[in-house]
């Protein structure tokens, strides 16, 4: 449990990033996933998933920020009934209840072992949210939950793992688990999800654009520097604009909804973020390819 670890984290099956451990807190395989708190030399306590650097302390903040606020903060009205599928650190649930409007979060995760480690770990993640009296968390299924809900949400959030082949994630990133996303939406309602790194898997970024963007018509795209996992990481929302929304206003709806503080996003870097660089909306144009349960997008193990 003590002592240097490297941990090598394959980024595509040509390269591969170098992450020295000072201290591993825990590890355990279970039934979905092999999971790992540790403690980073450069990042601090970070969470590993089958292989893959998930959050960091270092920067976890510019993540669930920026995963979450351009969808809550581009819906018409304030949010009050929020839906989050993964997001077992507890932090995209901490964001979420930092709105005033905010009733009740429904938190689906499929591997209560993650939560137990986030609320024994992760307290900076989750900063007592699993607690929170509007947090009604799940563990379970998320594909089988959407399926069965009989309620209706102002937003879904999406904070999975990468689709990798035979993850437990990859089914919700095709454009049949987003035509059933949109059956329980609101009227006006939107979803995001992480989206991959159009660094590394540049293909798997834009898929997910086109397929979400086929079921909801309105789509657009994100993306920031996360440090922790060595590039670009992307984010998608469908069913809203958040890209047509200027600084101004960002930051006077802030004003308005949140209560608490954002020590990443705002107006600024709400624009830089949809920003896309013109190498990357090229490849917009370029890739048309949809994910289907058929065919189905991976990212490279």
């Amino acid at each position: 449990m003590f002592g240097w670890h490297w941990l090598i984290e394959w980024q595509t099956p040509y390269e591969f990033h170098g992450h020295l451990i000072d201290k591993v807190l825990a590890e355990e395989k279970t039934p979905y996933q092999h999971i790992m708190l540790v403690e980073f030399t450069r990042f601090g306590r970070g969470l590993i998933i089958d292989g893959k650097v998930q959050s960091t302390l270092f920067d976890e903040y510019i993540y669930h920020e920026l995963l979450v606020h351009p969808l809550l903060l581009s819906l018409p009205t304030p949010p009050t009934n929020v839906l989050i599928l993964g997001g077992g650190e507890g932090a995209t649930l901490r964001e979420v209840l930092k709105y005033k409007s905010v009733k009740k979060v429904t938190m689906v995760d499929i591997d209560d072992k993650v939560i137990e480690f986030a609320r024994k770990y992760l307290y900076e993640w989750h900063q007592g949210a699993f607690d929170d009296k509007r947090t009604n968390l799940i563990i379970g299924d998320g594909y089988k939950f959407v399926e069965e809900t009989k309620e209706k949400y102002d937003a879904v959030i999406l904070d999975l793992t990468d689709p990798i082949k035979d993850s437990t994630s990859y089914k919700l990133y095709t454009k049949e688990f987003y035509e059933k996303l949109k059956r329980i939406l609101n009227e006006k309602g939107g979803i995001v999800t992480q989206a991959t790194s159009p660094s590394f898997s540049l293909e798997v970024y834009v898929t997910i654009y086109n397929t979400i963007k086929d079921v909801f018509k309105e789509a657009s795209a994100s993306y920031t520097y996360m440090a922790s996992f060595d590039g670009l990481w992307g984010f998608v929302y469908g069913g809203v604009r958040p890209d047509l929304i200027s600084e101004n206003e960002i930051n006077t709806r802030i004003e308005e909804r949140i209560d608490g503080q954002l020590r990443f996003y705002d107006g600024y870097s709400h624009k830089v973020s949809f920003s896309l660089p013109k190498n990357i909306k090229n490849e917009f144009k370029k890739i048309t390819k949809i994910s289907t349960d058929e065919d189905p997008i991976y990212v490279p193990a």
